[in-house]
């Protein structure tokens, strides 16, 4: 499974594109709920196929068996889509369309619950999650089941344990309450770890990640405007039993001194109790990365900066190996987006991988204006990046190749 990383959309930088309002299309069926729990969830009749879909996220167990989130131009608009492969993406399969849209920032999701991410904790349990409602999979996601209550922000699965954090509301920055918690996968019963997370001025987004019993939660603040945007952190090493709250790791660190502001905007996790960050001035002129060889206790800058200005996602595989690459835009015109690797801890970086592509954005499959931001390590040797909507890129290697295979 991997548990190493899981990039998620950087708060301040996320431009969302794609349609809400997927519509139960075919014959739709139900399946009894995890745990016994009663839930309103159908499933729809798959698309025929995945012909002009555009990727959204992705989830991998192995190197080779993922799942794939996606949106296609259907007669509703903009639909959901879902495939799995088991041949590390040559072939995929299409599931079952989920009972569920995709956000936009114009987009209520009301009648039904809106996604952005997918993460599978085994071959039959998996999460689609987002701005709304939590949905779960206990085979293999050919039928989803809502799970009302608080929307879902960040999720991380570690340790046979999944870890959410959730807030209260929508349209956060908030207040909007926000607080972690844990269940066993596929189950309805959520334990409270943290009842009250700190809200970071503006705070607009969340992540988790996981080394081991060793597990970080980051609260970031928005880099828009002139409110500081400091992060606020906890971690934990005994497998989230106890949580200790910290400032931003990435304070006084930066090349311009400790009278600058510097913010977390990414983090990731390698075995071993390895943390890395990555790091940016409030005006985002530039980006460096920090790590931590112990669970989060301790950070320093790494010696050299990535040559590139505008990064959004880190993912590590080692404590020597650290990716990181652009982050998720949309709009119209050319665009390229960046894969920098180190393979010694920092001391110097290389570019592994660019994609460009036009971006148009278009009223009829909003999905074209936009491109994903995804990025993460299975193992030591494999991972994967998602820089446009109609590729994955993959490594076999450590990162110091990869190559794109078109999706689907």
């Amino acid at each position: 499974m991997a548990i190493w990383t899981r990039a998620v959309l950087v708060a301040g930088l996320v431009l969302l594109a794609a349609g809400c309002g997927t519509a139960s299309r075919g014959t739709v069926t139900s399946g009894p709920a995890p745990h016994g729990k009663a839930t309103s969830a159908r499933a729809a009749a798959p698309a025929t196929d995945l012909a002009h879909t555009s990727l959204l996220a992705t989830s991998w167990l192995s190197d080779s068996r993922g799942w794939a989130l996606a949106t296609q131009r259907c007669a509703a608009g903009t639909c959901t889509r879902l495939a799995r492969t088991t041949d590390a993406g040559r072939h995929w399969r299409v599931l079952p369309d989920p009972m569920a849209g995709i956000k936009v920032p114009a987009a209520e999701c009301s009648a039904q619950p809106c996604v952005t991410q997918i993460s599978f904790a085994s071959p039959a349990v998996g999460y689609l999650y987002g701005s709304a409602l939590l949905l779960i999979t206990t085979d293999g996601g050919l039928t989803w089941h809502v799970q009302h209550g608080p929307q879902t922000e960040a999720l991380t699965i570690a340790g046979g344990r999944v870890y959410r954090v959730t807030y209260t509301s929508t349209g956060c920055p908030g207040p909007c309450q926000p607080s972690l918690k844990v269940a066993s996968p596929g189950s309805a019963k959520w334990r409270t770890l943290i009842g009250r997370l700190a809200e970071p001025g503006r705070s607009d987004s969340a992540e988790i990640v996981a080394s081991g019993p060793d597990l970080m939660v980051a609260m970031y603040g928005s880099l828009a405007g002139p409110i500081p945007a400091q992060a606020v952190t906890y971690r934990s090493t005994d497998g989230g039993a106890t949580w200790h709250q910290a400032a931003d790791p990435c304070s006084g660190l930066g090349p311009g001194g400790p009278q600058q502001e510097e913010d977390l905007i990414g983090l990731t996790a390698a075995p071993g109790g390895f943390f890395a960050g990555l790091c940016a001035p409030h005006n985002i002129t530039s980006t460096f990365v920090i790590t931590s060889p112990d669970a989060g206790a301790t950070w320093r800058r790494t010696g050299a900066l990535p040559p590139n200005d505008q990064l959004g996602i880190v993912a590590s595989a080692s404590p020597a190996t650290i990716a990181v690459a652009s982050g998720m835009t949309g709009g119209n015109g050319r665009y390229t987006a960046r894969l920098l690797v180190t393979t010694d801890g920092g001391k110097h970086w290389f570019t592994a991988a660019t994609d460009t592509q036009r971006l148009t954005t278009n009223a009829l499959d909003p999905a074209t204006g936009s491109a994903p931001a995804w990025l993460g390590f299975e193992s030591r040797l494999t991972g994967h990046w998602l820089a446009d909507p109609h590729g994955i890129w993959t490594t076999t290697d450590g990162g110091r190749h990869w190559t794109r295979t078109a999706f689907p």
